[in-house]
């Protein structure tokens, strides 16, 4: 999982100093895993391209419930389809998705413990409301569906601070 976390901090630091004209922005949020049955806090990245299209890449780590630990790793891209007049961009996301588990267990008298981990590959489908709160700050509400090895509905938002 720190591979990941790393790849994804290296990620955001190549994109912000590329040739490309763009705008990159960054922050944090919160999410609820609907099969996970947990809150989230995600680590979220954006990488404008032009004025409809973007690279989305953000990392989430779900809170221990029940022994089991998730975290979710996602390259989205985002495509600007109506702006909304005073309130914000509407805008549909899709990507690659691969979500991580850890399930540790204790047999107590009966035996040792251990740990069961693993990983699924998925797709991300979903939408999302980008609303300015500020010149360089916004907020964004989004809802996406994670079909692969895991499925599940994830329902947050986040605040995004631009560089």
């Amino acid at each position: 999982m720190k591979t990941f976390v790393k790849f994804f901090f290296v990620a955001m630091i190549l994109f912000s100093f590329s040739g490309l004209k763009a705008q990159f922005s960054g922050g944090l949020g919160l999410v609820y895993g609907s099969n996970i049955n947990n809150i989230g806090i995600t680590l979220n990245g954006h990488y404008e391209f032009n004025e409809q299209w973007s690279a989305a890449p953000a990392f989430t780590y779900f809170l221990k419930k029940d022994y089991v630990s998730w975290s979710a790793l996602d390259l989205d891209v985002n495509y600007q389809f109506s702006e909304l007049e005073n309130i914000g961009k509407l805008y549909g996301i899709g990507g690659l998705n691969m979500t991580f588990y850890k399930w540790d267990y204790d047999f107590g008298i009966y035996g040792d413990g251990g740990s069961v981990t693993g990983s699924e590959i998925g797709l991300n489908l979903g939408i999302g409301l980008s609303v300015p709160v500020s010149e360089k700050m916004l907020v964004a509400p989004e809802i996406k569906y994670t079909v692969g090895g895991a499925n599940y509905l994830r329902i947050g938002a986040k605040v995004m601070l631009g560089f």
